[in-house]
Formats: structure tokens, sequence, C-alpha cells
């Protein structure tokens, strides 16, 4: 695949953890390690016109990442997501298609992910020879797929909490579900560990660790983060979580068995979706005003851990208009509030199609308020950029940072709320489409 020189920029540089003062723009240079301590690398810059889509993914030997860059291209400056993955030790783009979601197996030789070629389908790339093997499994499993080794046999995990084997490269079906548990429920949008037996999930906003198919092992972090991914050795996870100040995010990373919690990062800017090497690197994506693309950390253990909560805060079962959004007067009897950040490429496809949404329950004369809340973690510039760049017309309302947390969007960018007569109803995680946000409505008039 040709080299995309135009889309990628490939900044390398070490950096300590002393700060934000370790990402000065334009520093190129090896910073003296300290003692103890995480220490950073640049690996790949992004172009200011290059989003990404969800999450990346590092290679198990840490030397390819793949990511689906979202770009608007052509005269009718279409959207387009390209599935990208690029060699690390020299920039060059290995291999690109219209996709997203691509995560590697376990032994770094195969990737899965969802092709947006032609027809939608679940595919599988070998990336010593090139084959690309589709249908791998029924789209309707979900997508957002993880991936490990249990007794041998591959096993694929998706966001819809389903699983299922791998004979070759084909799906053997039927797909299990994962469990609900007793006090924990299932859990939303998980992630598998690399020997298949454990996951990790959100249950009333707090990052679960839990067995795959019984109920044997939970453990409740006590920590309102995102998605967290597994170490190779299956002991340690690692997440991003909002900063204590509300602006913007760090990566923690909890210790499974000692019950304790590691914070890695301390930039100015946000520090997003870690992914562990086999070696215990972690790839993450960065975002703020002094660099924008992706960094590696290594000697991450060694930032010093404090014990886990005691008694884990949960989110309350009742929350009110006035608990979430008390600078805002409620004026309509059913309200939609988008809460989003411009560092989630869903977070356009969500606008948009809240936007149509707002359009026809006008045109149906419902009384339901259509509006958006920017994440206080977000640089206010770059959401005024997206909201601009899309044409986003919608009422925007304030989200103070001290009730982000209520309203769930901390474990998923962007997250949609629904209240009724001022009562919080439901949630739904992840971009939602006219279709879903019309008939969600609809249902709770």
């Amino acid at each position: 695949m040709a080299r995309r020189t135009s889309v990628l920029v490939l900044a390398i540089a070490l950096f300590t953890v002393a700060g934000s003062a370790a990402l000065r723009a334009g520093s190129r240079t090896t910073a003296q390690a300290a003692p103890q301590g995480p220490r950073f690398e640049r690996v790949l810059a992004l172009d200011p016109g290059v989003g990404v889509f969800a999450y990346s993914r590092i290679s198990p030997d840490g030397r390819y990442l793949a990511y689906a860059a979202e770009t608007r291209e052509g005269r009718r400056n279409a959207l387009v997501r390209t599935i990208t993955v690029v060699d690390l030790s020299d920039g060059r783009v290995l291999f690109t298609e219209p996709g997203i979601d691509a995560y590697f197996s376990p032994d770094g030789r195969r990737m899965i992910y969802f092709s947006a070629e032609g027809r939608s389908n679940v595919t599988i790339r070998h990336h010593d020879t090139g084959e690309l093997v589709r249908d791998v499994a029924p789209t309707n499993l979900g997508d957002y797929y993880s991936w490990g080794l249990r007794d041998g046999r591959n096993l694929i995990l998706t966001i819809n909490s389903r699983f299922y084997y791998l004979d070759g490269d084909k799906a053997v079906l039927p797909a299990g579900t994962v469990p609900s548990c007793e006090g924990h429920g299932r859990g939303d949008r998980p992630l598998l560990s690399r020997d298949g037996m454990r996951i990790t999930t959100f249950v009333r906003g707090n990052v679960v660790v839990r067995s795959l198919t019984d109920c044997d092992f939970i453990l409740n972090t006590g920590i309102p983060g995102q998605k967290a991914d597994f170490s190779w050795d299956g002991r340690h996870v690692a997440f991003h979580v909002q900063k204590s100040s509300g602006r913007g995010y760090e990566i923690q990373v909890v210790d499974t068995q000692e019950r304790t919690v590691r914070t890695v990062t301390s930039f100015s800017g946000s520090s997003l979706f870690p992914s562990w090497t086999r070696d215990g690197r972690l790839s993450f994506r960065y975002d703020g005003e002094d660099y924008r693309g992706f960094m590696m950390a290594s000697n991450v253990l060694s930032a010093p851990a404090r014990p886990l909560p005691t008694s884990p805060r949960q989110l309350p079962d009742e929350r009110t208009w006035d608990d979430v959004f008390p600078e805002t007067e409620r004026a309509h009897a059913t309200s939609v509030v988008l809460v989003w950040g411009p560092w989630s490429a869903h977070s356009p496809d969500a606008l948009a199609e809240l936007v149509r949404a707002g359009r026809y329950f006008r045109e149906s004369s419902l009384d339901v308020g259509v509006m958006h809340a920017v994440e206080p973690g977000s640089l206010r510039g770059d959401a005024a950029d997206l909201i601009d760049r899309y044409g986003i017309r919608l009422p925007e309302i304030p989200l103070a940072p001290e009730r982000f947390q209520l309203s769930g969007a901390h474990n998923q960018n962007p997250t949609t709320l629904l209240f009724r007569s001022g009562r919080l109803i439901d949630l739904r995680m992840g971009a939602q489409t006219f279709e879903q946000l019309r008939d969600w409505v609809l249902a709770a008039q």
C-alpha cells in the first residue's frame, strides 16, 4: 500500500513523566530518564485533518498499530473511515480498507475487523500473506472485537456481550452470551482477557473485572473509567479516567491481585484508550495542544500504587434533570441530551442523527427537547471546530465537571440520556441512529 504521507507523520521522541513539559511541541530529543517512573515515546503524529474512530490497537510485539482513520474526501466532503495498519519502525502504511474496530490475534499474525468494503461484513486479515477472509461471523453479533486464546482455541468477544470460537477463520455458531450475575447484571461493552477467561465491563458506572462464562470472579474496581484492556498475564487492566480537575483524561492501571491502582500519565492533554504489548508497554492516543497522535509508555508499573476504593461508589439508581443539568431550566416533558467529546470520532455521527431526530419530533408536534452537552474534559476549541465543520445546529447546555459522572458518559463517548418528566429513565452508550432515537423516544411517550 502506498505511503500516505499527507495523512500520517512519524514523530519519535522520548519523554519522562515529569508533567506536561515532557510533551512540549516541537521537541524531538531524548529526555534524561528519571530513576523511577514510566517513560514515554511519541510514535505516530496525526495530521490535523485526520480523526480516529474509536480506539487503536497495538500488535503483541508493539511494532504495528491498527486504527480507523476518519477523513473527509471528495467534492461532497464525504466521511471516510479506513482501517489503517502502520509499521511504527518506519512509518509505512501496510494496509488500508474502509472499516472500523481492528483487533490483533494473540500471536499477532491475524487481525479481525468490521469491514465496510462493499457489503458490510466481519473480516480477518492474515498479515503474512495479505489474505482477507470475509463473513467470519454474522454482523448482528456486534463489533468492537477483542480476541483471546482460551484452552488453545481462538475466541472472539463483541460489544454486545456475545462470544464465539473460531474454526480456522470462521465463527463456530451458535454464539455464547455473557451470563448475568446477581447484583451486577451482565455489564456493558466488554473486552476480553488474552487467555479468554475474564472480561472488563461497565456496571453502574464503574469498571468491573469478571469471569466470562460464570460469576466465580467479580472485582468492582470502584473506578469510573472507560474501555479497560488486559495485560498479557491477565493481572492488570489499563483504562482512561477523568482527571480529578475534570479537565481531560489520564491513564490508570489496576492490579487485580493486589487490588491497587496506579496513575500512569500526568500530561496537560488527554491520554486515551491504552492497549498493552506482550512485554508490558502501553500504546495510547494523546490529544492535547502540544501534540496529537499516538504514544508508547514503558516501565508502566513503576508508577506508585495506591489501594482501590474500599467502598466503591456507584451511580444512583434514580437521577433527575436537576441532578445532572441544574444550570438549565427544563422546558419539555421529554428531553434527549447527547453528551459527547470531539476526541471520539463517533460524535459527528451521533450529533447528525440527533439533528434528524429533533427535526422529526418537531414535525410530529411532540413535546420533546433535543440538545447536546460537551463533556468537560474536551478542548473547547476542538468542540467548536467540529460543530462548525459538520454544520451541527442543536441547542447546547452546560455540563459541570463535578456532575459529569452522573451523566454516565464517563464510560462511553458519546452517551445519550433520556429524561421524562424530569427523571432520567434511560441512557444509551455509543452513537445512536435516527431510527434508534425515534423508536426509543416514542416508546417513552
